[in-house]
């Protein structure tokens, strides 16, 4: 696991309909400023509905990308939100017997691909997506709240390949 550069409280700004709400995020890792990769191993707490960590790639408040290990009803879905001024949510189920996922964003150009893996290798792809490429984006780790103890329980194994 590597040692995140920074620890930054930020903003996501996100639109469905003409609701317009504002996240308060902290990001702990590395600038990104070309393509890149970014990949974690998740154990998702059974008794979590939501997220606590997520993988997120974020030129600005409204043009983010981010992906997160969640439990409900049984099973292990892979949630996947994107903002380009509105916001996009989508959910994939993932067929595993393991209590880990591994997740991975992968930035080319202005392609953003989101993929998934019981065991850190065989990824597959659940979602492809835009943000603006050719600009800087932070890279890492979102949480709604500080790191604690439980929070790195939860993510570990970070690795952020800068291309």
């Amino acid at each position: 696991m590597i040692t995140p550069y920074f620890e930054t409280k930020t903003t996501f700004r996100r639109s469905i309909g003409a609701e317009h709400l504002r996240e308060h995020v902290y990001i702990y890792g590395l600038e990104l400023n070309g393509d890149g990769e970014i990949a974690m191993r998740f154990r998702p707490e059974h008794r979590h509905q939501h997220a606590e960590a997520s993988l997120t790639i974020r030129v600005d408040e409204s043009n983010w990308v981010k992906t997160g290990a969640e439990y409900l009803g049984g099973q292990h879905l892979v949630s996947t939100v994107t903002t380009r001024e509105l916001t996009n949510w989508s959910l994939s189920p993932v067929d595993t017997e393991s209590d880990e996922i591994w997740l991975r964003l992968i930035r080319a150009g202005g392609t953003i691909t989101v993929a998934h893996a019981d065991d850190g290798v065989d990824y597959t792809t659940i979602a492809s997506t835009y943000l603006p490429g050719g600009v800087p984006a932070l890279a890492g780790i979102a949480s709604s709240r500080p790191v604690s103890e439980s929070f790195w329980d939860a993510a570990q194994d970070l690795d952020i390949d800068l291309g």
